[in-house]
């Protein structure tokens, strides 16, 4: 199997769970916010996950990247380090299109992951699971997937696997969903509606790579090595 991380130049078809492009207008522009109660009733048709799911850009000083992330409190957002990774500007929106502006941003060193605080605050958080998937489990993936629309896809987890993009590097999830550019940084989520991994890389068809709930718990608790991820240009 072929792993690809997902974030890639725009045209050259190669995934990464981010979607990468010179600074030209995005493929997509952000959603005009409608009114909607802030706290959706029961029904209303999205998941606990989608909630919670944001949509990421991110402004080098040579590129334009989208990824996906989501809230793990009222000021922080995870997603991946490849998707915010030398960012000027990091702007984040969440499934109405409401905008959040990020002032900070911290990666980890060891795995792809970074954590993004955001000025003011999101009305509410994901819940981190405490047990790790097993084989068979049904997990779901939310983000926004070629910088489009919120959607969720799901499938079984398959069990841990090499990470061919870090082959020294710890093991990580493989389920049996479609994710493409965009979807970097989508949480992972059990049948309970814990997050247990984040999405960040794929096969180009139809196996997902996601960062494991170990090593997702590991960054959380300032376990690993962490490096400022934001930059200015000169």
């Amino acid at each position: 199997m072929t792993r690809t991380r997902l974030a890639a130049s725009l045209g050259i078809g190669v995934l990464a769970v981010a979607a990468c492009a010179p600074l030209t207008p995005p493929p997509y522009t952000t959603p005009v916010p409608v009114e909607v109660s802030a706290a959706p009733a029961v029904g209303d048709g999205f998941t606990g996950a989608e909630l919670v799911a944001l949509r990421v850009w991110t402004t080098t000083c040579d590129a334009f990247l989208n990824g996906s992330a989501w809230m793990l409190d009222e000021s922080h957002a995870v997603t991946n380090r490849h998707v915010v990774e030398d960012g000027a500007e990091i702007e984040l929106t969440d499934y109405q299109g409401n905008e959040y502006h990020g002032v900070a941003a911290e990666m980890s060193l060891t795995d792809d992951l970074a954590l993004v605080t955001i000025e003011g605050s999101f009305p509410r958080a994901a819940t981190v699971g405490t047990e790790e998937p097993a084989p068979g489990d049904t997990l779901s993936v939310s983000g926004f997937a070629l910088g489009g629309p919120l959607a969720t896809v799901t499938g079984r987890y398959q069990g841990l696997i090499e990470n061919h993009l870090d082959p020294d590097g710890a093991t990580i999830y493989s389920i049996a969903v479609e994710v493409r550019e965009g979807n970097s940084g989508s949480p992972v989520t059990d049948e309970a509606g814990d997050v247990v991994g984040v999405i960040f890389s794929s096969d180009g068809a139809t196996m997902g790579g996601a960062v494991s709930l170990d090593r997702l718990t590991a960054f959380l608790d300032g376990d690993t090595d962490r490096a400022d991820a934001m930059t200015t240009c000169g």
